[in-house]
C-alpha cells in the first residue's frame, strides 16, 4: 500500500489525496445506503436519517468531507493558493469576463429553473419566513463547500498534469477534475436513486449544470470567490423552488 501511495505521490502529492476521498465517499455513500435498505424503512436507522437531528448530522458530516482534506492540503503548503482561485485574482479583463459569464450564466438558470416551476404548478417554496432564511444560508454555505471541493479537484488535476508536461494544463485539468467529480458521483447508489426520483432528479441536474458553469468561469476568471458566489445565488433560489416543500418534520436526505 506504502509503495502504491508512494507511486502516486510521484505523479502528484494531492492524487492520493484525492483518490482517498473519493473512496471515502464511495465507502461511507454506499454503506449507509446497503445499510438503510437492509433494515427496512421503519427501522432506527431510518427514523433516525428521517429526523431533524439526524438530518442536520449527515449534513455537517458531508460538509466536512467536502471542506477538510483540501484544506489540510492547503495548509501543508501542497495547494496552490493562486491556482485554487482564492488569491493573487486579477482586477482587469479576467474579472470582466468572469463577471459577464457568471451574470449571463446566472439569467439562464434562473430562467430555466422558475419556467420549470410553472410548467410543474410547484407550490411555495418556503413554510415560514424562518424557514426560508435557515434553508438560504444552508444552501449558501453547501455552495461554498462544494466549490472548495471542486477547486480542490481542479488544482489536483492541473498539478498532476502540468509535472507531465501536457500541454495547457489549466484547460485539460480543469476539464478532467470535472470528469473525476462525475465518477465520483456515480459510485454512490444515492445518485441513481435521486435521479429516479421526481424533486430529487431536479436538484442533481442544478448540481451537474453548475459544474460545468463555474469550470468555465474558473477559466475565464482564476476566481474562487465569483464561482461560490455563482453557485450559492442559482442555488438559493432555485433548489428551493424545483420540488415540493418538504413538510414540518423535514425529509431532506443528506446526500
Amino acid at each position: 500500500m506504502s509503495t502504491l501511495l508512494d507511486t502516486l505521490a510521484g505523479h502528484s502529492p494531492l492524487l492520493p489525496w484525492v483518490l482517498a476521498s473519493i473512496a471515502l465517499y464511495a465507502l461511507a455513500g454506499n454503506g449507509l445506503w446497503l445499510a438503510s435498505r437492509a433494515s427496512g424503512s421503519a427501522s432506527r436507522l431510518n427514523a433516525l436519517l428521517r429526523s431533524r437531528p439526524g438530518q442536520l448530522l449527515l449534513w455537517l458530516t458531508r460538509l466536512l468531507w467536502l471542506i477538510l482534506p483540501g484544506y489540510a492540503a492547503l495548509l501543508l503548503g501542497l495547494l496552490s493558493p493562486r491556482v485554487m482561485g482564492l488569491s493573487q485574482i486579477e482586477l482587469g479583463w479576467g474579472l470582466g469576463r468572469g463577471l459577464i459569464f457568471a451574470a449571463g450564466a446566472l439569467a439562464v438558470l434562473l430562467a430555466a429553473g422558475l419556467s420549470y416551476r410553472r410548467a410543474h404548478a410547484i407550490p411555495a417554496p418556503y413554510l415560514t419566513l424562518s424557514h426560508g432564511i435557515a434553508l438560504t444560508t444552508l444552501l449558501v454555505m453547501e455552495a461554498g463547500a462544494l466549490q472548495w471541493q471542486w477547486a480542490f479537484y481542479r488544482s489536483a488535476m492541473i498539478d498532476l498534469l502540468a509535472g507531465a508536461a501536457t500541454p495547457t494544463p489549466i484547460y485539460w485539468g480543469t476539464w478532467l477534475a470535472a470528469g473525476l467529480l462525475g465518477v465520483q458521483g456515480a459510485l454512490n447508489a444515492w445518485l441513481w436513486h435521486d435521479l429516479r426520483t421526481p424533486g430529487l432528479a431536479e436538484r442533481r441536474v442544478l448540481r451537474a449544470a453548475l459544474l460545468g458553469a463555474t469550470s468555465v468561469l474558473y477559466l475565464l476568471s482564476r476566481n474562487f470567490w465569483l464561482a461560490w458566489a455563482l453557485h450559492a445565488a442559482a442555488i438559493a433560489v432555485l433548489e428551493p423552488r424545483l420540488a415540493p416543500a418538504p413538510p414540518v418534520d423535514g425529509n431532506k436526505k443528506g446526500s
